[in-house]
């Protein structure tokens, strides 16, 4: 996956950081105009869509980190020899996961395109292509993570 990979993650990572500071930095803008009663409602709109990016580019950034929370409860049971098959098995039922859910969500973009948030009149297909974006990066990490395995030493009774 090389080089393109990396920078994808990397880029992942400071639309993340990015969005997360447009949500505090517009929520801190909306309180303070609220206060000085000259209240932005558009504000609301805007961090809505940078909200919906923060929360999903960070769901991928989590599964490639491997800290979403997880139950290893049966990885545990196995022998050592055995958990890279798990692992590979996880990372296939994942990747046919965001794949059906990314095809899906291509047609909600779609839907979505022709509607107009009211206020700003942004297309709402803004907030719902995060589901692909977010789909893309996690069937990429999948993939990853099932070449890895396959790759490396088997896989060592703290990582699953």
């Amino acid at each position: 996956m090389g080089d393109l990979y990396a920078k994808l993650r990397l880029t992942e990572v400071w639309l993340a950081a990015f969005a997360l500071a447009g949500v505090v930095g517009l929520v801190f803008w909306a309180t303070v105009t609220r206060v000085l009663g000259v209240p932005n409602i558009w504000v609301i709109e805007v961090t809505q869509i940078l909200f919906a990016w923060t929360c999903l580019l960070s769901a991928s950034i989590a599964y490639r980190n491997a800290t979403l929370f997880s139950i290893d409860l049966f990885a545990t049971w196995l022998p050592l020899q055995y958990r890279g098959a798990l692992r590979i098995v996880q990372a296939l039922l994942v990747l046919g996961m965001v794949v059906w859910l990314g095809i899906v969500a291509l047609d909600f973009v779609e839907l979505a395109a022709r509607r107009p948030l009211p206020l700003t009149g942004v297309p709402f297909s803004w907030v719902a292509v995060t589901i692909p974006v977010a789909c893309v990066m996690m069937a990429l990490t999948s993939i990853e993570t099932i070449l890895t395995t396959l790759r490396g030493p088997s896989v060592s009774e703290g990582s699953l």
